[in-house]
Parts: structure tokens; sequence; C-alpha cells
């Protein structure tokens, strides 16, 4: 009976102990939490993440984040949802990518300008003419040739989901421009890019890089003739208020990508995961058919609507494009990337 005692006791004694662990949770793997946690994330978990652009409220790109998150929110019944910083508010876009890669920041829209810093095969979008449509450019977006820039962001913490733009670049000045010889000298605002500023000089501009928020006084005031400009910021910004001279030459397609951190992106479901690049794949699709909009709407409109007093077409541009050949042919040379994606885009021109 003593040993029999003893047994019950420590049978006791054993479901004591295992109640107590299954009440305080003993014994099961930590919760991940909605801003990280364990690895592999399950499909039952809340998921916000963070999305910073510098483009305003108005732009095609917070709308495009806006239509993310509404099919995000709409697809996992209101699981995830994306945070968005517009305008800049979380630094320029060297403070974006610094904070996607340490992962205070879970997305990002970055110009395809930016990331050339990083990677010279992202000069391939800065290239000239290399399109001459939205739906070319959308076709290229998809291709393995674009999604293969991504993998050049080897010193970067980024996974790239995809692209969008703010539509093709203009030049507006407050003067007329339809030559090459009207080019000799301009005073032309730019970003600093090294592409873009290889093609301003190769037709003997004097490219003025300068922030989009100073080019509005500088037009006015005459520190600058012209700006080298995407079609949906010539219209946001009211440029045309003091510059009245359009040439939409086309000679660039401003482009963007949709990065997200690559941990965070490793950290997911592949259900969570999928629902991402479905949101993205809808996204990238409308954002360029509502800048192509835009875009018909001003050169439909220009006059009535945006006070711009004349439109112009390059009479040499043939000659033009002849005469920055050497800037394409120096650029291919830095990256195998950018000659891929020019073959594929002329193939998709061809078609």
């Amino acid at each position: 009976m003593k040993k029999s005692g003893k047994m019950m006791g420590v049978i006791t004694s054993g479901l004591l102990l295992s109640m107590l662990l299954t009440a305080c949770g003993g014994g099961a793997a930590p919760a991940a939490s909605s801003q990280g946690g364990t690895a592999g994330e399950t499909a039952e978990e809340s998921l916000t993440l963070k999305v910073a652009y510098i483009t305003k409220e108005n732009s095609a790109w917070h709308l495009a984040g806006e239509r993310m998150d509404s099919i995000l929110k709409e697809k996992s019944n209101g699981r995830i949802s994306l945070e968005l910083y517009p305008g800049g508010q979380l630094g320029n876009e060297t403070d974006m990518m610094q904070q996607i890669n340490t992962g205070s920041v879970d997305m990002g829209f970055i110009t395809a300008a930016q990331l050339s810093s990083s990677s010279a095969a992202f000069g391939a979008w800065l290239l000239p003419f290399v399109i001459d449509s939205h739906q070319q450019a959308y076709e290229l977006m998809q291709s393995d040739e674009a999604k293969a820039l991504f993998d050049t962001l080897t010193n970067d913490n980024v996974h790239g989901l995809g692209y969008m733009t703010s539509g093709f670049r203009y030049m507006l000045s407050t003067k007329p421009i339809e030559s090459m010889e009207q080019l000799k000298g301009l005073k032309l605002r730019t970003t600093p890019s090294p592409t873009i500023l290889d093609y301003w000089t190769a037709l003997q501009a004097s490219p003025t890089p300068m922030p989009l928020t100073e080019v509005y006084t500088s037009m006015q005031t005459g520190v600058i003739d012209a700006v080298d400009i995407d079609s949906e910021s010539l219209v946001n910004e009211k440029l045309s208020e003091v510059a009245k001279h359009l040439t939409p030459d086309k000679h660039m397609y401003w482009a963007s990508a949709i990065l997200i951190n690559k941990d965070r992106w490793n950290s997911l479901s592949e259900e969570d995961k999928k629902l991402i690049e479905e949101a993205v794949a809808t996204a990238m699709k409308e954002n360029i058919e509502y800048v192509e909009t835009i875009e018909a709407d001003l050169l439909a409109n220009y006059q009535e609507k945006y006070g711009i007093t004349n439109i112009y077409e390059l009479k040499d541009k043939e000659q033009l494009i002849q005469q920055v050949q050497p800037v394409i042919d120096t650029w291919v040379q830095k990256a195998p990337e950018i000659g891929n994606f020019l073959e594929k885009a002329k193939q998709i021109a061809a078609e």
C-alpha cells in the first residue's frame, strides 16, 4: 500500500505540472507578431507593411499604393494591410533605401534613377527612346529581362516585386524646342542620374540637377529654361503656369521599382506572398492605364485646361537618336543585363 500511495503521488504531481505548463503556454512555439516574429508567418497572423515613396498623395504611385492596400484587405479579410507614407515623409530616396535595407520600412516605390546608383543595370530604364507606348512598357515590365535587374541589387537587402510608372519624359520650357540646335546650351533641370546626365551632355545641353520643389521658382526667375520631367509631375506640380512650351518627345520612360525588405519577404507564408504578388500585378496594370489617361488628357487639352501655348515635335528626331547612340553603347558595356533589356524592348516593339 505504501508503494501504491507513493506512485499515486508521482502521477498526481505530474498531472499538476502538466496543467500548469499548459495554462502558462509552456512548451508552445512563440507566436509571431504582426511586425515580424518567427520565420514563415502563418496565414492567421495580422500583417501591416509600411510603404514609403517620394511622390505626393495626388500621384499615380499613391493611387497604386491605395489600390494594393484595398486588394490585400479584401482578399485577406482585413488581415493584411499597407501603411502608406507618401511625399517623402520618411526622407529622400537614399533614406528610404537605407530604411528598407534595415527593415524599419517594409516596402518602397523607388525610382530607377535612384537604383542606378546601386546597380548600373538599372540605367537600362533611363536610356533614350527604349519604348514608344505604355503597352510596350507594360510588357517590358513583366519580362524576365526587366525582372533580372532586381537580381543585380546584390548589396541591398531587397526583393523586387514589380514596377510602376509616372509616364514618359517630356521637355517643358519657357521657349520653343523643336530641334537639336535649340538644345545647345539649354539650362535644363533634370535628375542627377549619370545615365540621364550623359544623355543631355551628348546633346550639348546644360543639365542642371535640382530638387523638383525648386523647379517652379527656378523657371519663373530664369535660373533654368526648361525641365526634363514625367508627364504626371508636369501636371501635378502645375509647372505649365510658368512654362508654356511643351515638346512631348517621349525620350525616356520614368519607371520605379516596387521593393520589399528581403528578410520580411522570406518570413512570409507562401499564401501571403501570393496575395501580395497578386495585388502588385493588379496595381501595375491599373497604374499604366491611369498614367496613359493623364497623358492623353494633357495632350488633348493642353491649351484650355493646362495653359500651355504650343506643342512641338522634334524636326530632327532621327538625327538626335543617332547623336545619343554612343551613350547607349557606353551603358550597354556597364552591365550585360542592359543589353538583354534593350533587346527585349526591340522585340516587343516589333510585335
